[in-house]
Formats: C-alpha cells, sequence, structure tokens
C-alpha cells in the first residue's frame, strides 16, 4: 500500500471514528402539559376564564346546557383556551370539598370527567360521594385520599377565590372573555348562567380582525 493510499485509510478511519463518538441529536421535547383546569390551544386568540362553584345549581346548568356548544365550536377548533377556577360560595357547605376533590381527580389527569360528575350528582354532596366516583372512573384510592388531606388544595381553592375578588367577582358563575394576553380593558364579563348566544356574541366580537 502506497504511503498516501495509507494516509486516506487512516482519515477515513479516523473520520467514521469521529462520527461514532458524536451524541445522537435528541429529538426536541414535547411541549408541557396545560395544567390540569385548561382546555384549549395554548395561543388560542381568545381565553375564557370561568370561575365556578361546583354546589351551584346554576353552574351545573351551564355545564350542561352552554358548555358542551363553546367546547365544539371554539374550544375543540383552536379559537378559545379555557381556564376553570375555583369560587365556593360561602353559604354552599360541600362547595370547598367538591372543588378538592375536582382538583385531586385533575392530579390523575380526569379532572373535566370528574367535574362533570359532581355537577350530575350535586345533591349527593352531603354524603361526600368523592371517594366512590374516583373509584368509578379508576382513580389510584391512596393517592386520591391523600391529595385530599393536603392543605395545599385546600390554599390553592382560597387563592382562586382571591383572584375572583381581585376581578370584582363574587357570585357563580362568572366569566372573563378577552382576547389572549389583552388588558382588561378589552375584557367582557358574563355573570349567570347566560345562554351559549351570550357568549357567541362576546367571543366573535374579539376574534373579528381589529382595525387601526
Amino acid at each position: 500500500m502506497t504511503m498516501l493510499r495509507s494516509l486516506q485509510v487512516i482519515g477515513a478511519l479516523a473520520l467514521l471514528a469521529a462520527c461514532a463518538s458524536e451524541p445522537a441529536s435528541a429529538p426536541p421535547a414535547p411541549p408541557p402539559a396545560p395544567p390540569f383546569n385548561e382546555l384549549g390551544r395554548a395561543d388560542a386568540p381568545v381565553t375564557i376564564m370561568e370561575f365556578s362553584d361546583l354546589q351551584c345549581r346554576f353552574c351545573a346548568r351551564y355545564e350542561s346546557q352552554t358548555f358542551p356548544l363553546i367546547r365544539r365550536d371554539y374550544i375543540d377548533t383552536g379559537k378559545v383556551r379555557y381556564v376553570v377556577h375555583d369560587l365556593p360560595l360561602a353559604y354552599h357547605n360541600y362547595a370547598v370539598p367538591a372543588a378538592i376533590a375536582a382538583r385531586c381527580a385533575g392530579e390523575q389527569g380526569h379532572y373535566w370527567e370528574y367535574r362533570e360528575a359532581l355537577f350530575r350528582e350535586q345533591h349527593r354532596l352531603s354524603q361526600q360521594p368523592y371517594a366512590e366516583l374516583a373509584s368509578g372512573m379508576g382513580l389510584d384510592p391512596k393517592q386520591f385520599a391523600t391529595c385530599l388531606a393536603d392543605p395545599g388544595q385546600a390554599a390553592a381553592v382560597t387563592a382562586d377565590v382571591n383572584l375572583a375578588v381581585s376581578r370584582g367577582l363574587g357570585s357563580t358563575p362568572s366569566f372573563i372573555v378577552n382576547r389572549s394576553g389583552a388588558g382588561r380593558e378589552s375584557a367582557a364579563i358574563i355573570v349567570g348562567a347566560k345562554p351559549y348566544e351570550a357568549f357567541k356574541s362576546k367571543i366573535d366580537a374579539l376574534l373579528a380582525p381589529t382595525t387601526s
């Protein structure tokens, strides 16, 4: 083998060794999952914040009649990011435990269906059916019980109440509908279990192109 050929072979082997020693590029990390109490695209142009009491019959009516239409037309189509906050009213004795139970179901990935179940079972909240409902959804019972006893969950509910108070909200259900990331000046407030059309008009107005 000639000297030139030997150098070529050695160079080729060195190049292969260098390539083999380079770490393979890792695939991009998936985007973080949204908090359990959020639905819709994180970059949706409109955000709706709902302040709700799980013992409130008007909240239950909104949940069964209006929310499914908003979810179908705006959340599932990427137009609205939807966030639920707790606003348990002082005269509803079971609203705080119910809110905590829903949060604990959310920690196991079942917030929305558990919340819906609590609204259906409002007449049983005095019986504290929380573990029973969790079991029916296949949640880990030990993890669920530990979560219910965690004082941090009650503190999170209190933080939601304080947020509502800071926005001047004191009844349920209440909603803040706004362009995502915009200031309060463009926000629309909806109070009560209003029909779908009341939400549609506010959302469509915010989705309409702005003119300078």
